[in-house]
């Protein structure tokens, strides 16, 4: 919420603005990899689950090169797992806009998500708390930019940046599948290119085979590229 000036309480009774990061951590000590903040307000858009995917997209078009992308992720039905996300995902992959033949993402067990983005959410109340007063939103940022003695690297989106992803499944092509996974059940995904469909499993162990889920209203989502 900003501003952040608790010894003006007397005199600013107007409405405050909120303020998001989404961040993207690289896990252990030993990474070339810089935190990457995608930073906005309400002001520019909400956080609804298109906002999310294109605090995602805004991530994998930065590192575009990359050949292989892995994520952990909590549990968030609504932002990290939704039907709107997973379409994303087999766009992405079969896209010209990344390098990365293969996007795997691992969902925390519920109850065990501490990751390394609480550590750097942790560092960046420190810098908010070290500046003092954050008046407005290009405060916020700088605090943002200055964590972990400013090895990190921010985005600041603007309207433009934010687009309305959609949501291709086919609910009847779901209804008839006997194997149908709930949603909520999956704790491992993988896009792989040239593949229209999704490789997951619902247990938390390597011996456990991939299932397929092909869940997309139409096979060629080309029309869905140029959107």
């Amino acid at each position: 919420m900003l501003p952040r000036v608790d010894t003006f309480k007397k005199v600013l009774f107007i409405k405050r603005l909120i303020a998001y990061n989404e961040s993207f951590v690289p896990v252990g000590t030993n990474s070339d990899l810089k935190p990457f903040a995608v930073l906005w307000h309400e002001g520019v858009s909400g956080r609804s689950k298109e906002d999310i995917v294109s605090c995602f997209y805004a991530f994998m078009t930065r590192y575009r090169d990359a050949q292989k992308i892995i994520m952990w992720l909590d549990n968030c039905c609504s932002q990290n797992k939704n039907w709107c996300f997973l379409t994303f995902l087999v766009r992405m992959i079969n896209s010209s806009e990344i390098a990365a033949n293969e996007i795997i993402l691992n969902f925390f067990e519920p109850g065990h998500t501490f990751m390394s983005a609480d550590s750097f959410h942790h560092q960046v109340e420190l810098s908010l708390k070290k500046q003092g007063k954050t008046y407005d939103f290009d405060d916020f940022a700088d605090a943002v930019q200055k964590a972990q003695k400013c090895k990190v690297e921010i985005k600041k989106m603007s309207y433009v940046d934010f687009y309305k992803w959609k949501d291709l499944k086919s609910q009847a092509k779901l209804n008839k599948d006997p194997n149908r996974p709930y949603i909520s059940d999956i704790v491992e995904i993988k896009a792989t290119r040239g593949k229209f469909l999704l490789e997951y499993k619902t247990i938390y162990t390597d011996s456990k085979p991939v299932s397929h889920l092909s869940f997309l209203l139409i096979h060629n989502l080309h029309a869905y590229f140029s959107t």
